[in-house]
């Protein structure tokens, strides 16, 4: 009995050694693509609007970064009215939210010449493109789809604008491929990166695409881990660069 614990001990040891570390959950795979379509009703719209809201209102998760906004933990600044609560107000406080998204892209884009003209703003696709992101079904559709178990801890939303005036969001989570109760962090990280929402290109598809990587490992806090990759970040800000990031 001994020898044979110890021999399945070896090959679990050799098993480690040879073909590396803990397989990734479900079908994910290194690297890959993933698109994901607009909302097509007003259920599916009011639903990321909502998320949208409570994610913003949290001031916690929902990280910017611009030529102006260079270090990690800066949120979207969205503040409600005195007396206003993003749970019994909820539609006034997804009015708000959508405003201050709208503004803080306003602010940032009508810095850049050329990059937008602020009087066609009124109606404006790319706050519907960046809040679309930002909410709970592209990311859990995201990990149904490859057949991982949903449970996603301490996800990160990231809104970028680079210095020529792209606009990208990005996604980090920790999953897991064994759920256990009360887990705050999982063995895997995943990250979403989406492609210029502003191009022209997007202009003419009701879908975006990203590209997404799964690793093993990535510590226990996202926040740092987010951190430890903000020169890549700023690559992408600065000289519209994201390969670095595209391969976090």
């Amino acid at each position: 009995l001994v020898l044979g614990s110890l021999a399945a001990l070896c090959a679990a040891i050799l098993g480690v050694r040879m073909f590396g570390r803990r397989p990734l959950p479900g079908k994910l795979l290194p690297t890959g693509t993933f698109e994901h379509e607009d909302p097509a009703n007003s259920k599916d719209i009011a639903e990321r609007h909502r998320d949208f809201c409570r994610i913003a209102t949290g001031k916690r998760d929902l990280y910017v970064f611009s030529s102006t906004s260079r270090e990690t933990g800066k949120v979207l600044p969205v503040e409600l009215p005195a007396g206003m609560a993003a749970d019994s107000d909820r539609a006034q406080a997804e009015k708000v939210c959508y405003q201050k998204l709208k503004f803080w892209l306003q602010m940032e884009l009508g810095n850049i010449p050329g990059a937008v003209d602020l009087g066609m703003t009124s109606s404006w696709s790319i706050v519907d493109r960046v809040l679309n992101f930002i909410a709970v079904a592209p990311t859990f559709d995201f990990v149904m789809r490859h057949k991982v178990p949903p449970m996603i801890l301490q996800a990160k939303y990231l809104l970028m604008v680079s210095k020529t005036g792209q606009v990208r969001v990005a996604w980090f989570a920790y999953v897991t491929d064994k759920p256990q109760a009360g887990a705050t962090a999982g063995p895997f990280v995943v990250k979403l990166l989406s492609e210029d929402l502003k191009s022209s290109a997007r202009e003419d598809r009701t879908h975006s695409t990203f590209t997404y990587t799964a690793k093993t490992g990535g510590g226990d806090d996202m926040e740092k881990y987010v951190s430890k990759h903000l020169a890549k970040i700023m690559k992408g800000i600065d000289h519209d660069d994201w390969s670095a990031l595209e391969k976090v």
